[in-house]
């Protein structure tokens, strides 16, 4: 009989060590959920959300400036040297080609006049006495060597008339008059192209010579992106892809589409050289020699993604939390750790296949796990 006690009292303590070990391993399997009560659920404005298919971009960022193209910036000089006696525009003003800029005076401009003038009479005296020995030369009336010397003369005298007369139409005289003797006491300097002048560094009363440079005038319509790419980042670049920039004081990215890439490396910079031209016009040009921020989109990839918010960081790396259930007005979640790649636009690439349900994507920031 009390062997049969004993054995019952042995079962009963067994029963209930059983039991209670159970029940410590459900509550150290439900430990492992990270519970959320609903009213912090809305007083951190969560959100659920699930694991997306989305487009990624693979960029190469690099810095670039503004610059015009070769046919959309002009230097202007003086031909001849002189005296600026009037000035007809200022910095920064937009101006049209051929529109008249300085007038430039002086003894420099009276000289080649006159010379020209000469050249010019004596070219008409030497081209007639070239023509009467030419004739007697074809009639066999005079000796080749006159006619040689006649031809010499005439040759050279042609060259240095011509070569005048290029000059004064240069500076936009009209060559009959002054071969009439009607001498101009100034000339125009004409903007060459269209555009806004910069860098103007001249004043009424100052001399100038051919080699000084009195201003620069850039189309705004005519600009373009020069970029500096590293040397490992070249081969990923094509004729045609598509860059965004940006300068420091704007907010908004434009457009621009490689159309050249450089084959050399700059020894300073240790960078290549390649050009976009900007595709599409905003009411406010960029900036001429501008720093602009600048990426080149090489590729786009299908990848999936969530919001970046939704990534807590951890002692061992990265996680997101996935709803396991919602019991008496809370939340529970299993922390799950995931691989990130890419960031783009606030999203971030997941690399882990197998990961379903709904995902806390917003207000993880006070979550510690």
């Amino acid at each position: 009989m009390k062997t049969i006690k004993h054995l019952l009292y042995l079962a009963t303590v067994i029963l209930i060590m059983f039991s209670c070990g159970n029940k410590q391993e459900v509550a150290e399997q439900e430990s492992d959920l990270i519970e959320i009560t609903n009213q912090q659920f809305e007083t951190d404005s969560m959100q659920f959300g699930e694991i997306e298919t989305m487009l990624f971009e693979n960029i190469v960022k690099c810095n670039g400036t503004i610059v015009p193209l070769p046919n959309g910036i002009a230097k202007l000089n003086a031909p001849i040297s002189g005296i600026i006696k009037s000035i007809n525009c200022s910095n920064g003003e937009s101006v049209d080609k051929n529109q008249h800029l300085i007038e430039i005076t002086g003894n420099e401009i009276i000289e080649i006049q006159k010379e020209f003038a000469e050249a010019s009479a004596n070219y008409k005296r030497i081209k007639s006495e070239y023509e009467r020995v030419k004739s007697l030369y074809n009639e066999k009336v005079t000796a080749e060597k006159d006619f040689i010397v006649a031809e010499t003369e005439f040759k050279a005298s042609m060259a240095q008339y011509s070569g005048l007369k290029l000059k004064i139409e240069s500076l936009g005289l009209s060559t009959s008059k002054i071969e009439n003797g009607e001498f101009y006491s100034s000339y125009q300097l004409k903007s060459p192209i269209k555009g806004n002048i910069s860098n103007f560094n001249a004043s009424i009363g100052s001399y100038i010579d051919s080699q000084v440079e009195l201003l620069e005038i850039i189309n705004p319509d005519m600009l373009q992106v020069k970029l500096s790419v590293f040397a490992n980042e070249i081969a990923d670049l094509k004729k045609g892809q598509t860059v965004r920039f940006k300068s420091n004081n704007t907010v908004n990215y434009q457009l621009a589409t490689i159309n050249s890439i450089g084959v050399s490396i700059d020894n300073e910079t240790k960078s290549i050289e390649c050009y976009a031209a900007i595709t599409d016009k905003i009411a406010i040009n960029p900036i001429a020699y501008e720093f602009v921020e600048s990426e080149i989109i090489t590729s786009i990839d299908t990848v999936k993604a969530l919001p970046s918010d939704a990534i807590i960081k951890t002692e061992s790396g990265n996680a997101v939390l996935v709803l396991d259930k919602q019991e008496n007005n809370n939340y529970y979640f299993r922390k799950v750790d995931i691989e990130s790649g890419r960031k783009n636009n606030n999203f971030s690439e997941i690399l882990n296949e197998q990961l379903k349900g709904k995902i806390l994507i917003k207000g993880t920031y006070n979550i510690n796990i």
